[in-house]
């Protein structure tokens, strides 16, 4: 019972974590080797990933 819950809040903050520099894998493994309250923690500190613009083409 409380390894799934450990291993549901690890897939959760990977889940949270996909859009953050370390990625679902990454907040995954995060919260397996240490703990997923550890993982949220770094969650809530880490900046979002933003989308990286486009370069658009200028028409003549």
């Amino acid at each position: 019972m409380l390894v799934t819950l450990y291993l549901v809040l690890c897939v959760l903050s990977g889940y949270w974590g996909r859009n953050t520099f370390a990625g679902p894998i990454g907040f995954f493994f995060i919260g397996l080797i240490f703990t997923p309250f550890v993982s949220l923690l770094v969650l809530l500190l880490a900046k979002t990933r933003l989308a990286e613009p486009k370069e658009t083409e200028e028409q003549q």
